[in-house]
């Protein structure tokens, strides 16, 4: 009688060098997953910002057509209105921006300060002074109202912007009323000179301000520049005046 035995197979399976090279495979799809959604967020959080930069000159242009002159910056204790809350001669030109007197929607922090999309306060600058160096310029309406009568215009009196720290590239603009700034995703530890120009400088409760007439608009970098910054054009501000019957 014959014996027959069962033949044994071997299960089917993955030997450890192919998990290996599976594993590595969807590491590194992962990785670049996680890479493109990152940047993603950050394409959308500096589209967000343009956007309400765009209309926050908006609402400093449509300010003055109402009350004919610029508002002064806010400051960390002012719960996001212009400082002097009643008017008269700025406490600071470099600060923030008054989005409580401009009536502006958004996320606030604790110190009632509007917060752009990395969550950090919106920086405003605005030119105080006139040709003998008096405070009152953009900010005053007699002030600008004197600007523009005896065409007072003047490098020297008003906020420049150019395309590297020292101005010696480029100047965009160098009869700039007033700008504003946020200083994107690298906030809390920027290094670069171009950064601390727009950024740092003058320190207002836990936060730093610029300390200078002078901003820097630039190419982008994630590591040396991603600031965004949109300024005034004392044309466009006189223009618009007009047509409110703000000035002459």
């Amino acid at each position: 009688m014959k014996m027959y035995w069962p033949m044994t197979r071997t299960a089917p399976g993955f030997s450890l060098i192919e998990m290996a090279i599976v594993l590595t495979i969807l590491g590194a799809l992962l990785s670049g997953l996680l890479v493109a959604l990152g940047q993603s967020t950050e394409n959308s959080r500096r589209i967000e910002a343009r956007n309400e930069l765009r209309d926050f000159s908006e609402a400093l242009y449509g300010f003055a057509q109402t009350v004919g002159r610029l508002p002064c910056p806010a400051l960390n204790n002012t719960d996001g209105l212009k400082d002097p809350v009643g008017g008269g001669d700025c406490t600071a030109a470099n600060g923030f921006l008054p989005n409580a007197t401009l009536n502006l929607s958004g996320s606030i922090n604790t110190d009632g300060l509007l917060l752009d999309p990395w969550g950090n306060p919106y920086r405003y600058s605005v030119a105080v002074r006139d040709a003998s160096n008096s405070d009152r310029a953009f900010t005053s309406t007699t002030g600008l109202d004197t600007f523009f009568n005896n065409n007072e215009l003047s490098s020297t009196t008003m906020l420049r912007v150019c395309d590297v720290s020292d101005c010696s590239g480029n100047i965009l603009g160098d009869l700039v009323p007033a700008v504003v700034i946020t200083m994107g995703d690298n906030w809390p530890s920027f290094t670069s000179t171009n950064e601390q120009m727009n950024g740092s400088g003058t320190t207002l409760g836990s936060y730093t301000v610029s300390n200078t007439t002078d901003f820097v608009s630039t190419d982008y970098s994630e590591v040396n520049f991603d600031d965004l910054i949109v300024w005034l054009s004392p044309h466009v501000l006189y223009s618009k005046m007009i047509a409110a019957g703000k000035l002459p």
